[in-house]
């Protein structure tokens, strides 16, 4: 188990920097780049633990399920050296530390999600004119969206957003809201900040959550395209950036490029190129642990 834990821990370091530093890099179809980062953050997860508890049952078994199962009968304490005891715990506290992150992230996104709901229904207004959408009374230039559950939720537009764009640009940045809410992109967010949460030293948790934050704008653009012309949104993004200075980002220029060119027609073979690697990248470590056999180990 020696070698099984050699090769996941350098699977491991790779997928902490190396990888996500190309990946940021990458500019394609945004689906595809967040199946990417999906299997990127299961993969070193899986690699990382998998390095500990193979270091922990190394040399005293040939194969990790059964050598934990050994430790879990308390059949192999005795044998254990004092290195395994230090990989065993730190196997063990990265596994409730990922766990307790993703349930704490999870509970402080809803009650977070509740204590804004409260505060909106006292600082806004029900529009007249759009269906679950709602107002608030302020110049900036402000358009964001509050999910509630499966495809429901509330858009929030202000009232200096509203007076910068006419009626069908309106129209446009509240179908790119509601893209948000009808694919729960918020819960896709989720394990990304429960990652970086967990692993606040390693840059790979930074880039991945900045980088999904950054897809999930893209998506919705993507998606809101089949309910409004996307040059409209596009001249939406440019008129909020020219009024608004943190609408001025690199964010903005990339979607304004995007929305003013037809959807890539190659983005299809793309996604399934997309998928074979991310499955390639979870079957690797996967295969390590349950089956080292496979790789002739």
């Amino acid at each position: 188990m020696t070698i099984v834990g050699s090769i996941l821990a350098v699977l491991a370091f790779l997928l902490a920097w190396p990888i996500p530093a190309a990946l940021a890099r990458f500019r394609g179809d945004p689906v595809s780049e967040v199946v990417l980062w999906q299997a990127v953050g299961l993969s070193g997860g899986l690699s990382l633990i998998g390095a500990a508890l193979a270091f922990a049952v190394a040399p005293g078994s040939t194969s990790l399920p059964r050598g934990i199962l050994a430790l879990l009968r308390g059949q192999s304490h005795a044998e254990l050296s004092l290195m395994a005891w230090i990989f065993l715990v730190i196997a063990l506290l990265l596994i409730g530390r990922l766990l307790g992150c993703l349930a704490l992230t999870f509970y402080s996104a809803r009650k977070t999600r509740l204590r804004h709901d409260e505060i909106l229904h006292l600082l806004s207004e029900p529009s007249a004119t759009y269906p679950d959408t709602r107002i608030i009374t302020t110049d900036e230039v402000v358009a964001y969206c509050l999910p509630k559950g499966p495809r429901k939720g509330t858009a929030v537009l202000s009232t200096g957003l509203i007076e910068a764009l006419d009626e069908k640009q309106r129209t446009a940045v509240i179908a790119h809201e509601r893209a948000h809410l009808d694919f729960r992109h918020d819960v896709l967010v989720i394990p990304f900040a429960a990652w970086h949460r967990a692993l606040p030293y390693f840059s790979a948790t930074a880039i991945g959550l900045n980088s999904v934050n950054r897809l999930i704008e893209l998506m919705a653009d993507d998606q809101a395209r089949e309910r409004v012309d996307p040059q409209i949104l596009a001249h939406a993004v440019r008129s909020a950036a020219a009024i608004s200075p943190e609408h001025r980002s690199d964010l903005s220029v990339q979607r304004i490029r995007r929305l003013s060119q037809p959807l890539d027609t190659t983005r299809v073979p793309v996604r399934l190129m997309s998928i074979g690697v991310a499955a390639l990248l979870l079957l690797v470590p996967t295969l390590l642990i349950f089956a080292p056999a496979a790789f002739g180990i």
